[in-house]
């Protein structure tokens, strides 16, 4: 038989080995240098699809938020294209909203749309702030430093401002974002009893302070030279250059100045600062990075700069990494390496115990080159898929699949041969005999991954990442496998076996072994089921059939996205809005105390401790936060899971709080967001109290059901004034008294300052025990036309009553977000979300007509991809 006598393209790539030696270089070397230069991310990157647009109108009650400010907004954008959906909050003192886009629209381009209709909108409170409307983008975290040690908050925040400014002075370094505590702050205090001993009123002292405290141009003078320009430069900046402010000037020709009536304090704004990290005070930075970064390189210059910053800090003080993200994706990185290795080391093993050893190398080449293929097409523009946690994953799921192609091409060539001699037609004839059932098996798995492609949705980056690489290397794997291995066999030189050779013996007794087990056992196997076909496809159907029943009964759990445990879980409380601030700090002591006693309890029972840091700090007065860092992996005795659930059941009663949830998972969930999550939707907001309470009740009895949280606000108390006719006819007005009694309570913001590169408020108003008793209200000296003076409570009536804290809409409805975690080796969230939809709230909702539900969150997301993947 001629050489010639196979046709077609493995025939082609066989008879001209410089081609296919060719083609594996350049998939070997382009591979190579493609992951070398590939970005490296910790997640796959995404589109944010979120708009939010923030307005604050200072001391203003929810309602006139939403009145104000809120519902203009959302009619300014009703029938706008590309807005999926609005969610807006009504809170004390500002509005926002955040507007979803949908995926096919340009982002950018409905931000503009956006931007015009909020600018467009002219009937805003005049004492508004301009609304700010953005889009965030997508920005991946690096590490979060904390500085920490024996310092004054005030000394902290001086040195952590020039820390941030050396950090953002860094290459590489775009995105450093410092949670500095408490705002500077310029607070002018004055007693009613100054303000009449001088006739004065806030309104008085906030414009001198303007008139007085200020950098401004005086013009030009045109002179022979040229201009000259003329600028008045008496800007205070510090509370003692404000204490020297000329305030009035007495009959007697004595100036008064501003310290003289006033008493200065130049720190922070009011509120109780608080951020320990293992029990000494602390600030903290995020550094992140831009899409288009690779975080290796940043993480790079980043710990340089802490190595370099640690002698030059002050004694006792500290600046070290809380969190470094890079740690997970070299250590996912490495274990792909060595998986590769090891797993093609073991294929070749393997193989050669039935294969001579060449050919059994050749198909263990077929590793490096799909996964080199893979990593050249990575960056395409149809795919751009990064070196990240997911992509990463993918490539060790697809270990074991990518060979399989390559092992069934070379054992058929091999027997080929064996029967026929060492030739290049019966290579050819070896490998066209398993091409088409080859090809069309990794045909099949790429038509299983296919749908992750097109996935949609917030986990789309994520399925795409995994589905895209699988696919690579699949396709790399029929290459290698059709047109490169073909080749190398051909060009083996055929060698007789040296019988005593112990690897030729062992192989001979490998082989003969099952070839006796082929020919005894399995082929009359394969006999009898081709015989009895019927009984056999019957018996599939019937294992299909009670698959799908343990689905349906529960037996096998169903979960889109698996929890992972998180390597600082975090505890964030928040409290009722009627609680002070230091009931929220005990709170948040008793809960790290709780860590604490857990950490000494596994120390006694195994050894080693579970807690490496703790920190604790206070976001606002009723929200906490409690971060354990724990120990690596390797060394735990149990995992995160396990000790959140330890953390859980030694929570002591904790008076005062609203929800409280423990993230130990990494994506645990968005804004009013849980493992299941219910929307409510009404506008008697009794109704929707009512409907949440028990759906919370019915969430809390479900086994593996914890963490159960709503997005109501608790009522707070909330003075409601009612002007008496006398107000009216000494010539007061709602909107004045109303802003006496702000000004009184509030203050007065008299400026704002740039130092150091932070904005600073220069805020009037009267000491803090002058205004921190609710009795004392009806006291509050207001100002008539005339200037004279009367007590509130001669011209209004105070009353104390419920005062509504936050208002929530969604699509222009009041809405109520219903969400908790689940257990998923308990229970299905699917099954949970389910039965609440399905039987428990139309059930409940038939008492309610007015309100309407629906799944809602991420469990929703999960739900439609899932339907879509399935169509």
């Amino acid at each position: 038989m001629s050489i010639h006598s196979e046709k077609g393209l493995i025939a082609w790539f066989a008879r001209n080995p410089v081609a296919a030696n060719l083609l594996m270089i350049f998939i070997l070397v382009g591979g190579i240098l493609t992951a070398f230069s590939i970005r490296k991310q910790m997640f796959p990157q995404f589109e944010n699809n979120w708009i939010s647009v923030q307005a604050v109108y200072p001391g203003a009650a929810p309602q006139e938020v939403e009145e104000g400010i809120t519902i203009k907004v959302e009619e300014a954008l009703e029938g706008l294209e590309g807005i999926k959906r609005k969610i807006t909050y009504s809170n004390r003192g500002f509005s926002q909203a955040w507007i979803e886009i949908e995926e096919k629209y340009d982002t950018k381009e409905v931000l503009d749309e956006i931007k015009m209709q909020v600018d467009a909108i002219n009937t805003f409170p005049a004492d508004m702030e301009r609304p700010i409307v953005r889009h965030d983008k997508f920005e991946q975290e690096v590490m979060i430093l904390a500085l920490y040690g024996d310092m004054s908050n005030y000394q902290l925040k001086e040195l952590g401002n020039n820390i941030k400014d050396e950090l953002q002075a860094l290459p590489q370094i775009n995105l450093v974002e410092f949670n500095g505590g408490l705002d500077y702050e310029i607070s002018i205090e004055v007693s009613p009893d100054k303000l009449r001993e001088y006739g004065l009123n806030f309104r008085d002292i906030a414009s001198t302070v303007r008139a007085f405290s200020a950098n401004m141009s005086a013009g030009q003078i045109r002179s022979e030279n040229g201009y000259i320009s003329m600028r008045v430069e008496k800007q205070a900046y510090r509370g003692n250059e404000f204490e020297k402010l000329p305030l009035i000037l007495l009959p007697d020709g004595a100036q008064v100045y501003l310290g003289d009536v006033a008493t200065i304090n130049d720190g922070f704004a009011e509120g109780l600062q608080y951020s320990k990290y293992n029990g000494k005070n602390s600030l903290s930075f995020e550094v992140n990075a831009s899409k288009d970064q690779d975080i290796t390189k940043v993480a790079k210059v980043l710990k340089q700069y802490l190595a370099d910053k640690a002698g030059q800090l002050p004694a006792g003080v500290k600046l070290t990494p809380i969190v470094d993200l890079t740690y997970y994706l070299e250590g996912r990185l490495d274990m792909m390496i060595d998986n590769m290795v090891w797993g093609g080391l073991l294929v070749m093993v393997v193989l050669a115990l039935f294969l001579p050893l060449r050919l059994a190398f050749w198909v263990m080449m077929g590793l490096p080159v799909s996964f080199l293929g893979a990593f050249l097409m990575m960056p395409m523009g149809f795919l751009d898929v990064t070196i990240n946690l997911a992509s990463l994953f993918a490539f060790i799921l697809v270990l074991g699949i990518v060979v399989d192609d390559a092992i069934v091409v070379g054992e058929s060539a091999s027997a080929e041969i064996e029967k026929h001699g060492h030739s290049l037609d019966n290579v050819v004839r070896g490998v066209k005999r398993v091409a088409m059932p080859a090809t069309f098996g990794v045909l099949t798995t790429i038509a299983a991954f296919l749908p992750q492609t097109l996935a949609s949705g917030p986990g789309a980056a994520f399925s795409k990442a995994i589905g895209g690489v699988i696919i690579l290397c699949l396709i790399f794997s029929l290459i290698e496998s059709k047109l490169i291995l073909p080749a190398h066999l051909a060009a083996m030189k055929h060698r007789e076996p040296n019988p005593k050779n112990p690897l030729h013996r062992l192989r001979k007794v490998m082989d003969s072994g099952l070839k006796r087990f082929v020919d005894n056992y399995y082929t009359p196997f394969i006999g009898h089921c081709i015989h009895y076909r019927y009984t056999v496809i019957i018996g599939f159907i019937c294992v299909l059939i009670v698959s799908g029943g343990m689905f349906a009964g529960g037996l096998v759990k169903f979960v889109a996205n698996p929890k992972i445990p998180h390597d600082f879980p975090r505890i964030s409380v928040e409290m009722n809005l009627a609680s002070s601030e230091q009931a929220t700090l005990e709170t948040a002591q008793k809960i790290e105390q709780v860590i604490i006693n857990v950490d000494k309890q596994l120390k006694e029972q195994y050894g080693t401790a579970m807690v490496r840091d703790l920190s604790v700090s206070l976001r606002g007065r009723t929200d906490a936060s409690i971060m354990a860092v724990l120990i690596d992996p390797e060394l735990r005795p149990i995992d995160t899971f396990a000790l959140s659930a330890l953390w859980r059941e030694q929570m002591p009663p904790l008076p005062g709080v609203k929800t409280l949830t423990i993230q130990d998972s990494i994506m645990n969930g968005g804004r009013d967001d849980g493992d299941v999550s219910f929307r409510l939707e009404g506008k008697d907001a009794k109704q929707l109290k009512e409907v949440a309470a028990k759906l919370k009740e019915k969430l809390n009895t479900m086994e593996g059901v914890g963490d159960v949280n709503d997005s109501m606000q608790s009522a707070t108390d909330e003075v409601q004034l009612d002007l008496k006719p006398l107000a009216y006819s000494m010539g007061l007005t709602l909107a004045d008294v109303a802003s006496q009694v702000s000004f009184s309570y509030y203050g007065i913001e008299a400026q704002r300052i740039l130092r150091d590169g932070e904005e600073v408020k220069v805020m009037v108003r009267y000491p803090e025990e002058a205004r921190n008793s609710i009795s004392d209200i009806g006291n509050a000296r207001i100002i008539t036309p005339t200037g004279a003076e009367v007590p509130l409570a001669e011209i209004a009536d105070v009353k104390l009553v419920d005062g509504v804290n936050r208002i929530r809409r969604e699509n222009s409805k009041r809405t109520v977000n219903v969400w908790a975690a689940v257990d998923t080796d308990q229970v299905e969230p699917f099954a949970i979300a389910k039965e609440i939809r399905d039987e428990y709230l139309p059930a409940l909702l038939k008492s309610y007509p007015g309100v309407q539900s629906n799944v809602a969150g991420r469990i929703q997301e999960e739900m439609d991809s899932v339907a879509e993947q399935v169509r």
